[in-house]
């Protein structure tokens, strides 16, 4: 199916990431980003330290959407992501964390330790994520709260979702449903 494909925009001051949620279908794909073996990529728990990390945004990764009948995808370019993990430092939005993209939700007990953007020339590229593209944003999370944690296993949350306000132009640039498959 050819669908219409949106870059995400955010050159207006006013908009830019407003908060990261814990979700059990990341945003970065319907369901699961898979690779060449089906493996299914979500964010890593280290259980012993109560850590999860893993991709928030994934470069030039078509995302599917639907408003009503209209199916359209939407794709965060480098430069864009670039633009809202500083915008998301600027506003020291770092710890606005909230389960399931649910307002209600928003939790003081998980706090980033560390974000980064992916940069393979540079040295930056995080083990087991070989394949997500250069430019994608990942973040690092202490869920200080030992019922959110055994919460977040037992529902099984499979990763990070973002809560963005931006515009969307219209690309006629070609993307590829997997980023740097071969």
């Amino acid at each position: 199916m050819n669908m219409d494909n949106y870059l995400i925009n955010i050159d207006d001051e006013e908009l830019g990431m407003s908060a990261i949620s814990l979700v059990e279908y990341p945003a970065i794909e319907v369901n699961f980003l898979k690779f060449d073996k089906q493996e299914h990529l979500k964010f890593q728990a280290e259980e012993d330290k109560q850590m999860l990390f893993g991709p928030v945004i994934i470069a030039d990764q078509p995302i599917y959407r639907r408003n009503g009948l209209y199916e359209y995808n939407v794709i965060f370019n480098k430069e864009t992501i670039e633009k809202l993990a500083e915008r998301y430092s600027k506003n020291n939005l770092w710890n606005s964390i909230n389960l399931q993209h649910n307002e209600n939700t928003f939790v003081d007990s998980v706090v980033m330790v560390e974000c980064f953007i992916k940069d393979a020339e540079k040295g930056i590229s995080p083990k087991g994520f070989e394949q997500v593209s250069d430019g994608s944003l990942f973040a690092r999370f202490h869920v200080q709260d030992s019922k959110l944690w055994s919460l977040l296993k037992s529902e099984e949350f499979n990763g990070f979702s973002i809560e963005v306000c931006a515009d969307l132009v219209p690309t006629n640039e070609k993307f590829s449903e997997m980023p740097n498959a071969p």
